[in-house]
């Protein structure tokens, strides 16, 4: 498998979503675990306008943590992701 080649197929069909769809970007729940690091990090990669919402319900907290990181991580390298904390 060619990741490189994967994750630009799987970009530009976000941004293809999108553009059918008349959105203006993502909403993404991220929780910490591996799905939603993977999803946000693609939609990330877009440049389109990504809402990143931590939910913690009843979580151990290291996913807490995790979640918390990773949006960080998001927010410091790409200007198009903004987050909020319920």
């Amino acid at each position: 498998m060619n990741a490189p080649k994967v994750k630009e197929h799987i970009v530009n069909w976000l941004k293809e979503y999108v553009a059918n769809s008349k959105t203006k970007g993502f909403v993404i729940g991220v929780s910490g675990g591996i799905d939603s690091a993977v999803t946000s990090a693609l939609g990330a990669e877009t440049g389109l306008p990504m809402l990143c919402v931590e939910m913690p319900i009843y979580q151990d907290k290291k996913q807490v943590d995790r979640a918390q990181q990773h949006i960080s991580f998001l927010k410091e390298n790409y200007n198009n992701v903004s987050s909020v904390e319920t």
